[in-house]
């Protein structure tokens, strides 16, 4: 315990902890296909994030939508609506910043403009359209009637940084805290590192728990009640990863913004991508080393008291901002993978542990 915060210190080897199932296997059950013709004639031509409901619907927020937003599938993968339509009236949406669902099963979708949330229900009716009165990239609604928000903080076009920030707000948008905030030098001042573009800067939420993550700390994850309290800090030793691009693509990434911007590129990748916690408890963290395929990662996986128990090679889509592509629910895995044509698809495995 240090400040009334519990710290867990994991060191590189996983723990051997008796009775505790550490050994995670998948079972592939179906997958959502954006290649098939009766899912793109749908409209659904891009994956941003995904969530499940209690009942194992499979809700998508779609990133390059024609009309709707939010595409809806039943537990085997059936589609059966799309709603949150393309537009800026009641209901509708100009893009997606944040997709998610509350413990009634409610789906919440934060607009681009970050000014408002749309609550849907799961039957694809409008519940409430909440209007903020200040922009943030995602408002979250809690249990207990509080806001947590992300936001970034401009201050000038001409600012030599940007201050991202999460907070926590009462139920009359007014601050009550700052979970966690970061600084970082704009582009300007700084060039762009192309290896990754958004530093980390992450948030999950699991039931009555908020876990953020921020690459300026290392490989440590705080974990909050929702209440805004900071119950854990999950650290854990780690081997940096070199970045190793190819000459060509870096010339090719370096072409991008021009001839006047600085581009560069970080000799070690930062000390974990993204992170996605289970409805048991348990935190899976996905690591810049890759597996045999160019499409998996290694996972650490930390265990509800936040103690390393294991890995596993996942084939997970790395998240280059705020993209959330996996999911673990009721002992399933829902992820997003690109296919060797370049399309995403939605594959669903069940979980074994052992």
């Amino acid at each position: 315990m240090k400040d009334g915060v519990e710290v867990v210190l994991n060191h590189l080897e996983p723990y051997k902890i008796k009775d505790e199932l550490s050994n995670l296997s998948l079972e592939k059950e179906f997958s959502i296909d954006l290649s098939r013709d009766e899912i793109a004639k749908r409209g659904l031509a891009d994956i941003f994030a995904i969530d499940v409901d209690s009942e194992g619907s499979i809700y998508i927020l779609s990133g390059r939508p024609l009309d709707d937003f939010i595409y809806k599938f039943d537990k085997d993968g059936k589609f059966l609506m799309s709603f949150a339509r393309n537009g800026q009236g009641p209901g509708e949406t100009e893009g997606g910043m944040y997709l998610g669902i509350d413990d009634r099963d409610n789906i919440i979708v934060t607009d681009m403009s970050g000014l408002k949330s749309l609550i849907f229900d799961k039957n694809g009716e409008l519940i409430e359209d909440i209007r903020f009165p200040k922009k943030k990239f995602a408002w979250y609604p809690l249990e207990n009637g509080n806001y947590f928000a992300y936001w970034r903080d401009y201050t000038t076009p001409e600012a030599d940084y940007f201050d991202d920030f999460f907070d926590l707000y009462n139920p009359k948008f007014e601050k009550i805290k700052v979970l966690d905030t970061r600084k970082w030098l704009t582009p300007r001042m700084n060039g762009i590192r192309a290896n990754r573009l958004v530093p980390v800067f992450v948030w999950r939420k699991s039931g009555e728990y908020i876990f953020i993550g921020n690459e300026d700390r290392g490989y440590e994850i705080w974990m909050f009640d929702i209440e805004g309290n900071l119950l854990r800090k999950i650290k854990k030793e780690f081997v940096p990863v070199k970045v190793q691009i190819p000459e060509e693509k870096k010339k090719e990434l370096s072409g991008l913004w021009g001839p006047d911007v600085r581009v560069w590129f970080s000799e070690y990748w930062p000390p974990f991508s993204s992170f996605f916690p289970d409805d048991e408890g348990r935190l899976f963290v996905q690591t810049f080393e890759q597996g045999v395929s160019p499409n998996e990662y290694l996972h650490d996986i930390f265990n509800p008291e936040g103690t390393f128990i294991g890995t596993k090679i996942l084939n997970i889509l790395p998240s280059d901002s705020y993209e959330v592509y996996a999911v673990a629910r009721k002992h399933r895995l829902y992820c997003v993978q690109e296919k060797e044509d370049g399309y995403k698809e939605l594959a669903v495995y069940k979980m074994f542990w052992e």
